[in-house]
């Protein structure tokens, strides 16, 4: 499906209940499994056993899984669930009907025994037609590898933690004073003094004025990434 070399090959069915039965999963997860999956198909395994690349530091080996769903809207927590407890890096292939998309949940170890992933952003493409899904190997290392894919998948076109890890901070940053925003304006009409609401509502103007630097931060950003890329 991704035209990854034959080596990394091993389109092998894995029983759903090897998910849900050992791993740390409530019953409503389990169930979404049981009702919502069809069947899962181990594709590729990118390692250094597999092909020509050198382990990472922090990526020991990629999986990419394809999950043909019987419903187009299966909620990620699913796949959260799985994603933080394997001791893998993961891509997720999910299909339904003639269309798939990519799905990938960016993370890192959470704790220095390597056992369990903490989950910093999932990122997911649109539904396209099966001819159109495209996944390029681009690295030397798993680490790279990886990198490019979460590049990729995301829309960033990033090809290393720092670049992404600093695009997820500005949008992070963004949504909170989004929030306190709305949470301001609300405040406003609810307000009686009309000193109170004219207060209020400067507070209000300042977190759009940083809201709006900071959109055309992360534009900048974008900007100078693409222009790395393609030139």
């Amino acid at each position: 499906m991704l035209n990854f070399p034959s080596s990394t090959h091993v389109n092998r069915l894995v029983p759903k209940t090897a998910f849900y039965k050992h791993l740390e999963m409530n019953t409503r997860l389990k169930m979404r499994f049981v009702e919502d999956v069809e069947r899962i198909q181990w594709l590729y395994k990118l390692a250094p056993s597999t092909m020509n690349v050198d382990v990472g530091k922090v990526v020991h080996e990629i999986v990419v899984l394809r999950v043909t769903l019987k419903v187009e809207d299966m909620p990620d927590d699913a796949f959260l669930a799985i994603d933080r407890q394997m001791p893998r890096h993961v891509v997720f292939v999910l299909q339904y009907a003639n269309r798939v998309r990519l799905l990938l949940n960016y993370k890192e170890w959470a704790d220095a025994d390597k056992t369990r992933f903490n989950i910093l952003k999932t990122f997911r493409t649109e539904w396209m037609p099966l001819i159109d899904v495209k996944l390029e190997l681009v690295g030397l290392t798993l680490d790279n590898i990886y990198e490019d894919f979460v590049g990729q998948i995301s829309g960033f076109v990033t090809n290393n933690a720092a670049d992404t890890k600093q695009i997820l901070a500005l949008q992070d940053e963004i949504a909170r004073k989004r929030r306190g925003a709305e949470a301001l304006q609300k405040r406003v009409r609810n307000e009686r003094q009309f000193a109170k609401q004219m207060e209020l509502n400067n507070e209000v103007r300042a977190l759009k004025r940083d809201i709006a630097n900071l959109d055309e931060e992360l534009k900048n950003i974008g900007k100078q990434l693409r222009n790395k890329m393609y030139g």
